[in-house]
């Protein structure tokens, strides 16, 4: 048996210290959350955990079932002409937002074709209060006549009957509609509630979801981008494809079923297409404003097709080596919600409705730029 005497030793107290600095830092972070209703809720989450944590507190807290069609939204710091991006529930908080303050908003990410394939009247109520934002930020456009049609269903979903003793003139002074409000809207959007006796609360919001779907830009997720004319255009994805706007108008779509590719390198995005009357593939591209925007818009073009065409997602590729992003949507499908929502026994929950937060006129109170200021998020 030999011995061996050890003649040297180390001792590394950088990392010492560093792994006890580890142990005493906090491992949890605050996140606060805007809900539709304007009220914001902060929850605690591990920092070292998946995004998709914070969501399931999120669903948790509100009591959705109904819960595939939303997410999370953050504001990018980071230069761009897209700040709002949603969040990611496979990456964690940290390597998407910039802390220490982590700020979200609950918002709808698809929106239902059809409102009236959400099962759940407290699911149509929030597609209600994302669709009356979208009006009054300025997202959906629509006339003056369909918006005062669209505010007078809001207005009877929140005061109920139209009431000559109770509802004088001016009693809609502090609601906002629409971005440039003047009086003689409020005097059409009165008339129009007027016509609304009897509907209840829900009747009033399926109303006003039915109406909304029929406009031309309901539920389009739009992106700023220039054609090979080095035109500015809007590239918007929606349920059903592709839809290109200039100066809000649109010139073209490209529904899902016409679609065969969609890739993007570098600024440019570009759209494989197979002509019915042409055997050869049609390739159009587009110039995004940067990297960044367009691989954004090639990621909500992926999530809006598996969500709205496939009955489940595709399978993570199995390939070692494999050029490109390997992003894929990995929620459930409109599909798997809508057969999980007929399995499942109908219950109407009870649910309180929060008021409309209002503008006033006097030193100190809400003003209607705030407001106007908070919807844009």
């Amino acid at each position: 048996m030999s011995l061996r005497l050890v003649s040297s030793g180390s001792y590394n107290v950088r990392a010492s210290e560093m792994a006890h600095l580890q142990d005493r830092t906090p491992k949890c972070v605050n996140c606060a959350v805007h809900f539709l209703d304007d009220t914001v809720e902060t929850f605690e989450v591990d920092k070292r955990g998946k995004s998709q944590q914070l969501l399931d507190k999120v669903f948790e807290h509100l009591e959705l079932v109904e819960k595939d069609y939303f997410g999370l939204q953050y504001l990018d710091l980071a230069p761009s002409d897209d700040t709002l991006r949603w969040l990611d529930p496979l990456k964690t908080i940290k390597k998407q937002c910039r802390g220490p303050t982590y700020e979200f908003y609950f918002r709808v990410k698809f929106y239902v074709s059809d409102p009236s394939k959400l099962a759940e009247e407290y699911t149509r109520y929030h597609f209600f209060l994302q669709v009356k934002r979208d009006i009054l930020s300025g997202k959906l456009i629509c006339t003056e006549s369909n918006a005062a049609v669209l505010a007078s269903y809001a207005v009877q979903s929140e005061l109920g009957d139209f009431n000559p003793e109770e509802h004088k003139d001016g009693y809609l002074t502090g609601f906002l509609f629409i971005p440039d409000q003047s009086e003689d809207f409020e005097k059409l959007v009165t008339e129009n509630h007027k016509q609304h006796r009897g509907y209840t609360p829900a009747d009033a919001e399926s109303s006003f979801l039915e109406r909304a779907k029929r406009l031309e830009m309901y539920g389009v997720d739009l992106h700023n981008a220039r054609d090979q004319s080095n035109i500015d255009i809007q590239l918007g994805v929606t349920s059903a494809g592709l839809v290109v706007f200039q100066a809000n108008v649109k010139i073209n779509t490209f529904s899902w079923a016409k679609i065969v590719k969609i890739s993007f390198k570098r600024k440019q995005f570009f759209i494989q297409l197979r002509r019915e009357s042409e055997p050869v593939e049609n390739l159009i591209g587009f110039n995004m404003v940067s990297y960044r925007s367009c691989k954004n818009l090639w990621k909500s073009c992926v999530e809006h097709h598996t969500f709205f065409r496939l009955h489940q997602p595709n399978p993570p590729s199995k390939k070692i080596f494999s050029m490109g992003s390997k992003f894929r949507y990995s929620g459930r499908t409109e599909f798997q919600t809508l057969e999980e929502s007929k399995r499942r026994a109908k219950i109407e929950r009870p649910f309180s409705r929060s008021p409309s937060k209002r503008y006033r006129r006097t030193v100190g109170a809400t003003s209607r730029e705030a407001i106007l200021e908070d919807v844009a998020m």
